[in-house]
């Protein structure tokens, strides 16, 4: 049974009906994901050094796929001066227009292992992962991340199982 409305509303109630529907699920095209697979990104800092990033983007298949379908990872290297997440926005801001997909819909994963200190240390073994995922300020800023650290078995449903 349809809901009656005063005739100044009907327009109102179609707008909010047509925002209230899901979102399609973002994607990201197949050459971009192949450039994404395992690449290195560049960036000058505030401070004027350069620093760099390993970054791999992966299929999300944590409970939040259907919010963030996508995982980036995005390993430090012992050459950065200062760890990479003080810069967190503008990486998730660049990486999203890069992908064509707004960085909200993506979980952002900073791998720390022992070749984030060492240039010579292997990437293997033990490493440290923080979850980033952002939200947009009422600006339409990109707000500060949220951040909560992962255990490997977390990682391993973030990037469906690929980085091992």
């Amino acid at each position: 049974m349809p809901v009656r409305l005063a005739p100044g509303f009907t327009l109102l109630a179609l707008v909010l009906a047509s925002t209230a529907q899901a979102q399609p699920a973002p994607t990201i095209a197949r050459a971009t994901l192949r450039a994404f697979a395992d690449s290195s990104v560049e960036w000058r800092a505030y401070a004027g050094r350069p620093r760099s990033a390993r970054v791999r983007v992966f299929a999300n298949a944590a409970d939040d796929r259907e919010e963030r379908p996508f995982t980036v990872v995005l390993d430090d290297r012992a050459g950065n001066p200062r760890p990479i997440t003080e810069e967190a926005p503008f990486i998730a801001e660049t990486l999203g227009r890069a992908l064509g997909i707004d960085p909200t819909r993506l979980v952002f994963v900073f791998r720390f292992s022992a070749a984030s200190f060492a240039e010579d240390a292997p990437d293997r073994g033990k490493a440290l992962y923080l979850r980033a995922t952002f939200r947009r300020a009422a600006s339409g800023a990109l707000s500060a991340p949220s951040w909560r650290a992962l255990s490997p078995d977390e990682l391993d449903d973030h990037t469906d199982r690929a980085l091992r």
